[in-house]
């Protein structure tokens, strides 16, 4: 195996995934709640170290986040660093956010403003979590990215997808509040997953995302 990279180029060398979450998620439909409150867990973990460390990752999306298969366990990890700066290195032209930028995942600040921290990861991460719950949907399909400004504008937001329970959609909706912030850090936001995994855990919860409506299977 070899690479090539420029001299001084930071890299990042991760053991081959199995899948990303996108693909993971829409292939495996009857995924447990518990198993994907372990994967958004270790996601909003790894955007609380890098933010430890002063990187804004900008490219927050289910298509970024690799899964490992470990036995009995599913090991999720942050990738694609293509687009992430540091904090106080915010300031991108606005030409470039259409032309580089995932358009439907940026917060409103980033958008309007060209402005991005990690309360504008901590946005992308809200439309990463309807994008695991909705099955791989793509937000705001039915709308151009002038029609989704004027609706995020005027104070929509994306609608709950079905059998959410209601506490990842009330964390959702906190991750798109319209002041940065007003929203939530990923310490925060990993505080309260794993308040939330291990009341899963502890009932033996499962969730079926295809059923007419949210069931509890005890086993």
């Amino acid at each position: 195996m070899g690479w090539t990279i420029f001299a001084n180029t930071p890299a990042l060398m991760t053991e081959l995934a199995d899948t990303n979450l996108l693909t993971y998620i829409q292939k495996n439909q009857n995924t447990p709640l518990k198993t994907i409150l372990s994967i958004l867990l270790q996601i909003s973990q790894a955007l609380e170290f890098i933010a430890e460390q002063g990187i804004i990752h900008r490219d927050v999306a289910c298509r970024n986040i690799l899964i490992i298969f470990d036995e009995n366990n599913i090991i999720a990890k942050l990738a694609d660093f293509g687009l992430c700066c540091l904090f106080g290195d915010t300031l991108t032209p606005r030409n470039s956010i259409y032309k580089r930028f995932p358009i439907k995942w940026l917060s409103i600040e980033a958008l309007i403003n060209c402005e991005f921290s990690e309360k504008s990861d901590v946005w992308a991460f809200g439309i990463l979590c309807y994008e695991t719950f909705s099955l791989g949907a793509v937000p705001y399909s039915d709308m151009s990215n002038s029609e989704m400004i004027e609706f995020l504008q005027s104070g929509q937001r994306l609608k709950c997808p079905m059998k959410t329970p209601h506490l990842i959609y009330d964390l959702m909706q906190n991750c798109w509040k319209k002041e940065p912030k007003d929203r939530p850090k990923f310490n925060e936001i990993s505080f309260h997953l794993r308040s939330m995994l291990e009341k899963e855990t502890a009932n033996y919860g499962y969730l079926n995302l295809k059923t007419s409506s949210l069931k509890i299977i005890h086993i």
